[in-house]
């Protein structure tokens, strides 16, 4: 058997070796291949930027050439006339003057053209009407007068804008790069007239020609068949390749003309491809790069419609194509001798590493055995009893030794017996382990739960059982657990809930919660009495921002300088309003908050309802202040107030009104009509003065029929209009069952000023008005000396 599995061990390990010496193989020829690739389009990169810095310095050629011819005199005042009898010889090519005209400047313009051609590979010069009406090709003299609106957007563009435009772009007679600039003419008034376009192109042959020398390589341009059929005239069309539906603009070597003539090559493929390509062609490698020619109208507006035509550049890399290869060829042969020393080397160290296991395996089997000795030992002392059963099942198939002291049973009277377990748990604890049953349920952490056994002494020992299903090496599913004495720790959990459930029945019964707040997390605890208080559910979490928003508003700024003093270490203790369930309650509140070197660590506080409380310190309030008829301030609380008003007025320097008010013959009101009619009438008084008022004012009944009223901030002309409606008001009275009863009032009015050092100085002027309006008639108001 041992042989048997050596022997599989060394084939497995030799296939993997073979695996990942093939893999690193084919890695290193990809690599080797992607580097290769990488040097041939760094190249054709290259021959892209060289051809564009190129074709960029021929178009700055073609505009400067233009640009000299342009600004001759003599040439702008021939054009500038010639475009004008055109107009008036009725358009198109003109008549005989504009005839005239045009050879004039055909004459002017012709040597320096034949200099241009000698000396730049000029191949067109072109005078263009506006919008794009061609007026003289000095290149081809007879044609003229087509409009080339549609085909030579370059044109139309240069005088629309009136600036210089470049591009490569197809003409009627020619392809090639452009340079067009605008024409203007200077009038006798010294004004700048626009009379067109002049157009200078060159064939690209030049550009090919230099870049081919310069880089060591050969070129062709290939233009698309649809874009120069449509715009070129018949009688200066090229001959097509028809093999590649496309035609050969220019070349440096005719080999491009036989692979497009024999399929090597395709415009389609060309086109559509972007990568440096390798073609193999009768014995030779050849790299080719290309990358499109936009022409004028596809650059301008960035359009994404095909090319004008493709730029091939093409090098001979024979020699290093077949470098490469044996590069290659080498590297495998290097990795294959690799693999076999590897392999040889692999199969020592197997055989090697066979028998340094054989003995760390007899090892490992006597450590094992010592450590089942130490394990038996340890258990036997331990107070956690270990157990294994099958399931389903609930025959124990183990269970350590030291179960003896947990359940005063040995081992071999549990191991084996179906009913054991479950006639030994409590009766009141059997259903809630039945639920427990279904381990498929179970988290893969296992579970825990706790119930009572029944010791071999007779009594009930509560004993935690935690468990985790689990698969044996056999396959077998396996339950193992552990059992742990928890019986003085259940006591002590229940002592302590029966204490907490004490202290909410008290904390309910004193209207009582508690808080505790932790500064480092911002956590904030509740009992459940606080939840009551402030009206929230238990599946809120309290904070302090929840806590604020529960405070009255008018009670916010108070309950939150209160926090923060006590942050620095001021003492909390305050009673403030909060709202809870839509109504205003009243609590008190106090805490102790905790503080260390850093700062508070938490705060730790009671609150308690106090509504009940405060209603009855609200209703004694208002009887001690307040007549019990009436409802105004009594002449206790009034003289309070009026005191009040008397030292502010002379502390700060203000005013306040003072009224005494005597209801004229109220005696005669109770003798005549009984004394409940008396109270009505004070009642109806009270009423009546109070809808007159401010809230800020304040009236109070001082005597039997006589009342004072304070008017803080109100001079003594504000008093007297006052007064003089409040009379108004109380004439106005009438009970309806008594029309003949008539109420009146002699009123009589100062104002406390800085001077009154005492109460009854003010009191006394106002009550000697008030006698001097009953002498003048009653039913006024008078105003004191």
């Amino acid at each position: 058997m041992r042989t048997i599995s050596f022997r599989a061990l060394l084939i497995i390990s030799s296939l993997l070796l073979l695996l990942i010496f093939f893999g690193m193989t084919l890695y290193s020829l990809s690599e080797r291949q992607s580097l290769f690739q990488q040097q041939l389009e760094r190249k054709a990169d290259a021959l892209q930027q060289s051809f564009e810095l190129t074709l960029h310095e021929q178009e700055n050629k073609m505009v400067l050439l233009a640009s000299m011819i342009a600004a001759d005199p003599v040439v702008q005042e021939l054009f500038y006339h010639g475009s004008r009898m055109v107009l008036i010889e009725g358009g198109g090519k003109g008549g005989e003057e504009a005839s005239r005209l045009r050879q004039s400047l055909f004459d002017r313009v012709a040597p320096a053209w034949q200099q241009m051609q000698e000396q730049h590979a000029l191949r067109q010069l072109h005078f263009h009407l506006p919008p794009a009406k061609s007026y003289l090709r000095v290149h081809a003299p007879d044609h003229f007068g087509d409009d080339l609106s549609s085909v030579r957007p370059i044109i139309v563009n240069t005088n629309h804008t009136g600036k210089p435009q470049t591009g490569f772009e197809i003409g009627r007679v020619y392809s090639g790069i452009r340079g067009v600039t605008p024409v203007w003419y200077t009038r006798q008034d010294g004004s700048l007239a626009h009379t067109g376009a002049l157009e200078a192109g060159a064939s690209v042959d030049s550009v090919l020609t230099r870049l081919a020398s310069m880089l060591d390589a050969e070129l062709a341009l290939l233009l698309s068949r649809s874009h120069v059929e449509r715009t070129v005239w018949d009688a200066f069309k090229p001959e097509p390749v028809s093999a590649c539906d496309c035609y050969i603009e220019a070349t440096t070597s005719n080999q491009i003309t036989q692979w497009l003539q024999r399929s090597a090559l395709s415009f389609d493929g060309l086109t559509q491809q972007a990568d440096a390509q390798i073609l193999s062609w009768e014995g030779r490698v050849y790299s080719l790069a290309r990358f499109p020619l936009q022409d004028y109208s596809s650059r301008a507006e960035n359009s994404a419609q095909s090319p004008a035509g493709i730029i091939i550049g093409w090098q001979d890399i024979t020699e290093l194509w077949h470098k490469e290869r044996r590069s290659q060829q080498l590297l495998i042969l290097v990795t294959t001798g690799a693999y076999i020393l590897t392999q040889l080397l692999l199969l020592l160290l197997l055989r090697r590493l066979r028998q340094m296991m054989q003995q760390h395996v007899n090892a490992a089997a006597a450590e094992a055995e010592q450590a089942q000795r130490q394990l038996n030992s340890l258990l036997s002392d331990s107070p956690v009893v270990t157990y294994s059963l099958r399931i389903p099942g609930t025959s124990l198939d183990y269970i350590s030794p030291n179960c003896t002291h947990l359940l005063g049973y040995h081992p071999e009277h549990i191991i084996g017996d179906n009913n054991w377990w479950i006639e030994h748990i409590h009766p009141h604890d059997r259903e809630h382990v039945r639920q427990t049953l279904d381990w498929t349920q179970w988290p893969a952490k296992g579970i825990r739960r706790r119930y009572r056994l029944q010791h071999n002494n007779g009594q009930w020992r509560w004993i935690e059982d935690r468990c985790r299903a689990s698969r044996s090496a056999d396959g077998v599913q396996m339950l193992n657990g552990v059992l742990l004495d928890v019986t003085a720790q259940h006591r002590a959990e229940e002592a302590l809930k029966e204490s907490e459930r004490s202290l909410r029945r008290a904390q309910r019964i004193g209207a009582v919660g508690s808080w505790e707040y932790h500064f480092a997390d911002q956590s904030l605890t509740w009992s459940e009495e606080t939840y009551r208080i402030f009206s929230v559910t238990p599946e809120q979490t309290p904070d302090y921002a929840l806590f604020i928003s529960r405070v009255h508003p008018d009670d916010r700024e108070l309950v939150d300088s209160a926090w923060h003093g006590a942050m620095q270490g001021e003492r909390y203790d305050l009673e403030h309003r909060i709202l809870a369930g839509g109504e205003v309650r009243w609590v008190r509140e106090m805490a102790d908050f905790e503080h260390d070197e850093a700062g508070v660590l938490r705060a730790t506080g009671m609150v308690q309802d106090i509504t009940s409380q405060k209603l009855r310190e609200q209703e004694l309030h208002r009887l001690a202040t307040s007549d019990a008829l009436t409802g105004l301030a009594n002449r206790r609380y009034f003289m309070e107030r009026l005191e009040q008003e008397r030292a502010r007025a002379v502390r700060f320097n203000t005013r306040c009104g003072l009224m005494m008010i005597d209801l004229d013959h109220f005696k005669q009101i109770n003798d005549q009509f009984g004394h409940a009619t008396g109270d009505r009438v004070l009642k109806a008084f009270a009423e009546t003065a109070t809808a007159q008022l401010r809230q800020i004012d304040i009236i109070g009944r001082i005597g039997g029929e006589e009342f004072a009223v304070l008017l803080p901030g109100t001079d003594l002309a504000g008093t007297e209009v006052l007064a003089e409606r409040l009379r108004l008001a109380v004439e106005a009275i009438s009970l309806a069952d008594i029309e003949s009863l008539q109420v009146t009032t002699s009123i009589g009015i100062t104002v406390i000023t800085a001077s009154d050092h005492e109460v009854d100085t003010p009191l006394s002027r106002a009550d000697k008005a008030v006698y001097a309006a009953k002498g003048n008639g009653r039913n006024r108001t008078e105003i004191s000396d």
